[in-house]
């Protein structure tokens, strides 16, 4: 949780002490519990801010080192301690079990470069070689944590905050045109090294990044696996398996203190809290918890918060209801409390924030469900061709017929029917289309239908029984929500885990045969029985009973129209009168997409007041 930021000059000239502690302040929202600024020689500095979040010992200042020879620097918090302290040991690189996990990552770097077999959890980090002025880095391959680089001149500079970098002297800070035109596109880049400034580029998960002699390099250094399918003989072996590692990544998670559980009425986040529950049960008695679930009442029927408080009665927990049914979208979005380093297209950021805040002044370490839709819910084709393509006829015909007899018929097949029917009933709609708000010029000089169609055929995943689970593990989906959550985003030190997307317990379900394990959270479900409600457990996956932004403007609450004037920025991308226009002939239903404009707009004018160089550099470039 901590923050961190170093400036590295290879062209000789010192660097400059003030601005590292400049930067120091930029990280202080990260870290309540002090701040530390270290110049190493001349030509290197770095400073780190600290946030207490445990349960494993951290180091309060950063950089660390163990012989002056290598620096670490960094946001470590680390998995399977005991395995690692057992590989250290037979590499002849002993540790004790006290030792922090900054010192654990380094002792790992020093047996292996990449570290990356050997260390598991959420980390992103950097290490200093002085005598070699090398600098290598890495990020975990679920990319649980962000790292952010740029160059200026000779000097290079890296963070976990973006903002801590817009502030180096001489780094380009013109909006990267890529980016903006797939956020307008699509609401995210897939391009994960491109961030909203064409000088500051992120670290891609899995990925190993070296600056050496004025030159920087990056090579993917970690990928997930794609293994053969576990072959139990018992059920119960599945389920044994499943819950030993389930609760492996709770418990790695769980701070010594109080934590929070962000709960809907669902199946993944109310399964976290009663792993929670069961294992601090079992070891060192029950913890400080609370859970928090958002309320849209009376906005529409919102049957989730029933579910959730059902869920924490069962549990022992008490749980906060946090009001939502009267906010409306973008409210907030200019105010200083609300951050946002780069566009985002959630009108409702400010409900989030503010949830988190109250979140923060219970507990440091809140527990979500991110991940367990994609890894647990499967559908059943892939598998099917993968048994037909081994010849194992009878296992495909046992495997499927008791699930038909159990389930009285068959689990989803997962072959498109239903999708190519949606969109033959909405051909006109923009799907591959360039909508027509986008600037000419812009969309032909970025070439963007070009793209589209690209980029389509080219986010295939190659794992052959959980494709969708697997594309968006590794095709970065998950990291740019996870990058969302952080407290970058959030303007405070609240560390966000998610249990279900810890690696050990990934790399196991994507082994899991996906009939009947993966079938409507079939393997969960069973793994929670006596743990949660029957009503709350058997609950089948559930949408929101209505998108709050949609009610809000079918029952004529909110309205993007007027619109606020353009930014003239936005205006170089968008034509607002096209734009007002398109939005006035859609139903509230349909506004979600034409409407990323404005999360840009807002953003832009959010910033303005911190940032007004954007607008000059952007013409100017």
């Amino acid at each position: 949780m901590s923050g961190f930021a170093g400036v590295i000059s290879a062209g000789g000239a010192p660097v400059d002490e003030d601005l590292v502690g400049r930067m120091a302040k930029r990280l202080e929202f990260r870290g309540p519990d002090g701040t530390a600024v270290r110049m190493i020689g001349p030509n290197a500095g770095f400073c780190s801010t600290f946030a207490r979040t445990g349960p494993a010992p951290q180091s309060s200042e950063l950089p660390i080192t163990i012989d002056g020879q290598q620096w670490l620097l960094g946001d470590i918090r680390l998995d399977g301690r005991d395995a690692l302290l057992d590989t250290l040991d037979r590499a002849g690189k002993p540790a004790t079990s006290s030792a922090t996990d900054e010192e654990l990552a380094l002792r790992a770097w020093r047996v292996r470069r990449d570290a990356g077999e050997q260390l598991f959890g959420d980390y992103a980090f950097g290490v200093w070689e002085p005598a070699n002025r090398r600098l290598s880095a890495i990020r975990d391959v679920i990319g649980t944590k962000p790292f952010f680089y740029a160059r200026a001149g000779s000097t290079f500079c890296f963070s976990n905050t973006l903002d801590a970098l817009r502030i180096v002297p001489g780094v380009d800070l013109g909006l990267d045109e890529q980016f903006i035109a797939d956020f307008l596109l699509q609401g995210w880049c897939p391009e994960l090294e491109r961030t909203v400034y064409r000088g500051i580029r992120r670290l891609r998960p899995g990925y190993l990044l070296e600056f050496r002699e004025g030159e920087v390099a990056t090579r993917r250094f970690a990928e997930l696996p794609i293994l053969e399918p576990l072959r139990y003989r018992r059920s119960s072996e599945y389920l044994e398996h499943f819950g030993s590692l389930l609760g492996a990544a709770v418990r790695d998670r769980l701070p010594n203190d109080g934590a929070a559980f962000l709960m809907s009425g669902g199946l993944d986040s109310t399964s976290v809290a009663a792993t929670a529950v069961r294992e601090a049960s079992g070891a060192r008695g029950k913890a400080s918890f609370r859970a928090y679930t958002v309320d849209f009442r009376p906005l529409f029927d919102d049957a989730e918060p029933r579910f959730a408080a059902r869920a924490a009665q069962h549990l022992g927990l008490p749980i906060e209801m946090v009001k939502a049914g009267e906010e409306k979208p973008f409210g907030c979005w200019t105010d200083e409390w609300v951050r946002m380093p780069e566009p985002l297209h959630e009108p409702f950021q400010s409900r989030h924030v503010a949830m988190c805040r109250e979140v923060l002044a219970f507990a440091r370490v809140a527990l979500s469900g991110d991940g367990g839709d994609e890894i647990l819910t499967g559908v059943a084709a892939p598998y099917a061709r993968q048994l037909i393509r081994q010849g194992k006829f009878w296992e495909l015909m046992k495997s499927f017929g008791m699930l038909l007899l159990g389930w009285k018929r068959l689990p989803v097949m997962g072959l498109g029917l239903r999708g190519r029917l949606r969109k033959l009933r909405t051909q006109h709609a923009r799907e591959g289309l360039v909508p027509d708000w986008l600037r000419p010029e812009f969309a032909g000089r970025m070439r963007l239908r070009e793209k589209q169609a690209e980029r389509r055929e080219s986010h295939n995943s190659e794992h052959p029984v959980h494709p969708a689970a697997y594309a968006s593990l590794s095709q970065g989906y998950w990291a740019s929500v996870l990058e969302e959550e952080d407290a970058a985003w959030l303007g405070v030190p609240l560390d966000r885990r998610a249990p279900f997307l810890d690696r050990r317990l990934v790399e196991f379900l994507l082994r899991v045969p996906a009939v009947p394990w993966c079938m409507e959270k079939e393997l969960l479900r069973e793994a929670m029985r006596g743990l949660l409600p029957e009503e709350v457990r058997t609950r089948r996956k559930t949408p929101l009973a209505q998108s709050p932004f949609v009610a809000q403007a079918e029952k004529r609450r909110w309205s993007p129209l007027p619109l606020p004037p353009a930014h003239p920025l936005v205006a170089e991308f968008v034509d607002w009168k096209k734009l007002e226009a398109t939005l006035a002939a859609l139903p509230g239903s349909q506004l979600w997409d034409d409407l990323r404009p404005l999360s840009l707009n807002s953003w832009v004018k959010g910033v303005e007041n911190d940032r007004p160089f954007l607008y000059s550099q952007n013409r100017e470039n």
